[in-house]
């Protein structure tokens, strides 16, 4: 039986990391059914979202394997940071959706990540790694229309919490004067179909996951080096102006940092310069806060990927694809993560919250 009252109980759990609230449905059938139905409360899936982003962020990590006769299969881990001195850990999420053993990880928010099939390009999934819970979401166009490329991007509107899919797509056209006609279409969770969206301008985004999730707008970097931002809440697509950045013949990659806009600078071959937005979509605001030095990393800085931001000015790097780094930016000290069982061989990271929010939205549950 439970030794506490069912409110002191919802409590301590809503404090826990979601491994452990789903570990606990295991001890009796007493917590499993309170946790069952505890989980399906919006309230305590805020609150319990609320404390697992105030702590570090973890990471989704996605290995490719290739199989018999060019099959190939991506695989899903999840890292966990142990909140323990230099501790992590690593579980490979049992992820088993129809048609969806290739896939490209397009974005992570509050616990939900967003799948595109690499080859099917317009199939889309949406699904808590933790949990286990997915939806497919219809495709947005029809083969027959002939689209071309297609850029993905997810998140939600923190007002209201309705989570939206947002699909850029190409349509090549016969005509030397427009050569390409782009469409945006919009699907919010809970809803059956996409919403078409007038779009009058060409923004070639490339294929590029949304790693810059600020202010209630996704970020990316386009071919033509802009930063092009997508509101949520309003839908519009928009374009920032960035800082007098010395790039040459080289780019840059955005993030999210403390809530702020942030910068990395990748286009020197010895070092990253990082800038951060102090204040949203005021161009003065850009501050150059920090430069991380090849000789510092001791690493060819070129096979260096900046994942996300931990407290105390802590960085979580992935470096060609095999190893982590966490590097310190007041110190310029860097270590590797080292001694994690069931890390694959080679991997890319996203940094990913793990919570209990579901993905088979209702609008009951969305009011």
């Amino acid at each position: 039986m439970n030794p506490f009252p069912e409110e002191i109980s919802s409590k301590i759990l809503s404090k826990l990391p979601v491994k452990s609230v789903l570990r606990a449905k295991r001890w009796s059938r007493v917590t499993r059914d309170f946790i069952r139905d505890l989980t399906c409360n919006p309230t305590f899936v805020d609150e319990h979202m609320k404390f697992s982003t105030q702590r570090n962020p973890n990471l989704i990590l996605t290995d490719t394997i290739c199989g018999g006769e060019g099959n190939i299969r991506n695989s899903l881990y999840f890292v966990q940071d142990e909140e323990a001195p230099d501790q992590y850990s690593c579980h490979k999420v049992n992820l088993e959706i129809a048609e969806f053993q290739e896939f490209r990880v397009m974005g992570s928010c509050n616990g939900l990540i967003c799948l595109v099939h690499p080859t099917k390009r317009y199939e889309i999934c949406i699904c808590n790694p933790c949990t286990g819970e997915h939806i497919k979401i219809p495709p947005p166009v029809s083969m027959e229309d002939i689209p071309g490329d297609i850029v993905v991007g997810f998140g939600v509107i923190p007002m209201t919490n309705k989570y939206k899919v947002l699909a850029i797509i190409d349509f090549p056209e016969p005509s030397d004067f427009i050569p390409l006609r782009q469409k945006v279409f919009v699907y919010t969770l809970g809803d059956t179909t996409w919403r078409f969206k007038d779009n009058t301008s060409v923004l070639r985004l490339g294929q590029s996951a949304c790693k810059a999730f600020v202010n209630g707008a996704l970020h990316w970097v386009s071919n033509a080096r802009q930063i092009v931002s997508f509101d949520m809440a309003t839908e519009e697509l928009d374009i920032i102006l960035r800082p007098q950045l010395e790039l040459g013949s080289g780019s840059f990659s955005l993030r999210a940092f403390k809530g702020k806009l942030l910068i990395l600078n990748t286009s020197f071959a010895d070092r990253i310069e990082m800038w951060v937005m102090n204040d949203y979509r005021v161009v003065e605001s850009w501050t150059h806060i920090f430069t991380i030095n090849e000789q510092q990393i001791g690493r060819n800085i070129r096979n260096v990927e900046i994942v996300c931001f931990l407290e105390d000015w802590k960085v979580l790097m992935v470096y060609d694809h095999r190893a982590l780094l966490r590097y310190n930016l007041r110190t310029a000290s860097v270590s590797e993560l080292s001694g994690i069982d069931g890390l694959p061989n080679r991997f890319d990271a996203v940094a990913h919250v793990g919570t209990l929010v579901s993905p088979l939205l209702r609008r009951d549950r969305e009011m």
